[in-house]
């Protein structure tokens, strides 16, 4: 076994196009503890998954199969995918960076932590960087691959806890008190967010980088011109934190993931709930697009992978647990 695979199940990717009509898997079990972050690949064909438990896991969407569990050094706070799928990047929450062959399952770095506790961090959609907000209360940018820091940003007053990149990975979002939009090449800080005292627990700018979403524990959501930093729209149905916030591709719709164990879905130019969807049966951690836009993918601390038609508005297919099926191979 080569790096710290721990399985893999030999299940092809399918050659249909994503989903398509087929019966997709409700419910995906594999996670030992709560589920704390999800990606999608560029093309949709993958999912990557990261826990409390330390593992990383690869799935197929089309079926809910699993494809690979990878082990991290301690909890997962971030994963991703370089643009072409082949790399699994992961980050703990004491930022130890690594990433494994999506075909093979080999090791391809593994860089040790630091001396920081992360409250949160994201990869960026080109895998090319993590950034992170830390106990020291500076936001870092970093490169995973070569385990250097490429741009430092000191001073900020609190502990960031929801950062957050457009899907060209050009601007990037931190908040905590207050919430600051930045240049990611140049490091400059372009516009603040002058929310209100709340903590901002979670956060998202759209894909053309002229809105951003921010939530605290009071469970509003905040509509904001990343522009000019001016507020559009307040948003109200969670009564709990909300943990995790992302726009659909086309920016035309949003999803929020609460303490209260649900997931919304949101018309963005109105602020309606088009859809809330109730199955978790404890606190939702991540909910994410796939990029067709028509599935959203949740996690939490019920330890349970849903999958949910943000056109039907459901929870689609059979109920699927995964087994040790099809032919394992060490890798």
């Amino acid at each position: 076994m080569n790096g710290p695979l721990a399985l893999i199940l030999a299940w092809a990717l399918p050659a249909a196009p994503l989903h398509g009509r087929e019966k997709v898997p409700a419910q995906w079990l594999g996670h030992a503890d709560a589920v704390t972050c999800a990606a999608y690949s560029l093309d949709g064909r993958l999912v990557l998954t990261g826990g409390r438990d330390g593992l990383v896991r690869l799935w197929d969407p089309a079926s809910g199969g699993l494809l690979a569990s990878f082990a991290q050094e301690s909890p997962v706070a971030a994963v991703g995918f370089s643009p072409d799928g082949k790399l699994a990047i992961s980050a703990s929450d004491h930022l130890s960076f690594r990433a494994w062959d999506t075909g093979t399952g080999a090791l391809a770095y593994a860089h040790p932590g630091r001396d920081v506790f992360v409250y949160t961090a994201r990869v960026s959609p080109d895998g090319r960087y993590v950034l992170s907000g830390g106990s020291d209360r500076t936001l870092r940018l970093w490169d995973p691959a070569r385990n250097i820091e490429a741009v430092y940003w000191p001073g900020h007053p609190d502990y960031a806890q929801a950062v957050a990149f457009t899907r060209d990975g050009t601007k990037a979002l931190a908040g905590g008190g207050h919430t600051e939009i930045w240049d990611v090449a140049t490091g400059r800080m372009l516009v603040i967010l002058h929310a209100p005292a709340d903590v901002v627990l979670a956060a998202a700018l759209s894909p053309d980088a002229r809105l951003a979403l921010t939530a605290g524990p009071e469970g509003d959501i905040r509509l904001w011109s990343a522009a000019t930093g001016t507020l559009q729209a307040v948003w109200k149905a969670h009564l709990t934190p909300v943990n995790w916030l992302d726009f659909s591709p086309d920016g035309r719709l949003a999803v929020s993931a609460g303490d209260d164990r649900t997931v919304r879905l949101w018309d963005t130019a109105s602020g309606q709930v088009l859809k809330t969807w109730l199955g978790h049966t404890n606190q939702v951690r991540t909910a994410v697009f796939s990029p067709d836009g028509r599935w959203v993918l949740s996690g939490g601390e019920d330890k349970v992978l849903r999958l949910w038609d943000a056109a039907a508005g459901a929870a689609e297919g059979r109920i699927r647990r995964l087994q040790s099926e099809g032919k394992r191979r060490g890798i």
